[in-house]
């Protein structure tokens, strides 16, 4: 009988920097197997207090971890703001987390299978979305419905001017039927309606996330509405996104992703507003991951010339190349690895362009 061999993982937590030790077993290993990968969840840890889902190869090395928020030690709520805050749960910011800063979240609802549907982010969360692609559900990821954007805006019980932040245009539906929402609203309540400001953020996951961050820091100092308004539109318009595909298959029933399977094909390496308007289109295709970072570095010098920047690496359980793409830009532009943070795929793209999603989204430092 052959010996139980046990093998000690090392795990970094993305959002604390706290390193975890753990052994595992070749049992457990794969009694946690589903499909490719096995998921762990590790004790909770850090302030605020977060647990780490840890994701495992048959290799037995590390694919991803993402860290999932528990409790918030402090509330700061709704105080001090002058204005309503909403964002669309493409952003993927946490319940917890939204309701810290005094963000509501719009959610929209997850296909699963072409049956069941789950409300993103209160019935179902990412690190399941992430159980399901590895399981290798069918997933869809369906837009705001305009009846759901009239009964938030209408339940809002105060008399403050309301910012909305929805997923590009180019990407789903939501911004249309947000401004569908609004004029509904406008022939029964125009007082209501003039309140409701939208951003079309031409952006998805944590740009859009940090759009709605910032609006509330920039309101708890005081800035006036246009102050707000125009620095989305800066950001909006300022920021790129990069990134490669894994496989191709996984993209040709994407809403958004789709209609690039039949010209596409390897490591397809996509870009979002290029062009400062949201435009959405293939760029090249790489033959290896180390095609692919050169051709990200080109890009952003392009892109970026000699303006320093910030952002967001995310991935869908790649997260060893996650950490390659951040030790060669950081090299290469000589940049503080701090300017950027390394976080588990958007819900959105992760659904649309499947498991091995590997890119950055990118804004210039003011």
């Amino acid at each position: 009988m052959s010996e139980k061999s046990t093998k000690r993982y090392t795990a970094l937590c993305p959002l604390c920097g706290e390193t975890t030790i753990f052994d595992l077993d070749d049992n457990e290993l794969l009694n946690n197997m589903q499909g490719e990968l096995a998921t762990f969840t590790l004790d909770s840890h850090g302030d605020p207090p977060h647990i780490l889902f840890v994701y495992i190869d048959k290799q037995k090395k590390i694919r991803g971890t993402y860290p999932f928020l528990v409790k918030q030690s402090v509330h700061l709520g709704k105080r001090g703001l002058n204005y309503n805050h909403f964002v669309d749960a493409t952003s993927d910011i946490t319940a917890e987390e939204a309701e810290s800063f005094g963000i509501r979240i719009i959610p929209y609802d997850v296909q699963i299978n072409g049956k069941t549907k789950k409300s993103y982010p209160f019935e179902i969360s990412l690190p399941e979305i992430l159980g399901l692609l590895i399981q290798n559900r069918k997933l869809e990821s369906l837009p705001i419905r305009t009846e759901k954007f009239v009964e938030t805006f209408t339940s809002i019980d105060n008399e403050l001017p309301i910012i909305v932040n929805t997923i590009s245009s180019h990407i789903s539906k939501n911004y249309r039927n947000a401004l569908k929402a609004k004029k509904i609203i406008g022939k029964k309540d125009p007082q209501l309606a003039n309140r409701i400001n939208i951003v079309d953020s031409l952006a998805a996951g944590s740009i859009l996330k940090t759009m709605a961050k910032q609006s509330v820091e920039m309101d708890r100092k005081g800035r006036e509405l246009q102050e707000i308004m125009m620095y989305s539109e800066w950001i909006k318009h300022n920021h790129r996104t990069y990134f490669i595909v894994h496989n191709t298959e996984k993209i040709r029933g994407s809403n958004f992703l789709g209609r690039f399977s039949g010209i596409l094909g390897g490591k397809p390496l996509i870009t979002c507003n290029v062009d400062g308007l949201g435009k959405i289109e293939p760029c090249k295709n790489v033959r290896t991951f180390k095609e692919g970072l050169g051709e990200i570095g080109r890009l952003i010098k392009k892109d970026f010339v000699n303006r320093k920047f910030t952002g967001t690496i995310f991935h869908a359980l790649s997260e060893q190349n996650a950490y390659r793409l951040l030790e060669y830009l950081s090299i290469m532009f000589k940049m503080d690895k701090g300017e950027l943070q390394i976080e588990s795929c958007c819900s959105t793209i992760g659904i649309n362009g499947g498991l091995g999603v590997l890119g950055l989204s990118i804004y210039p430092k003011m």
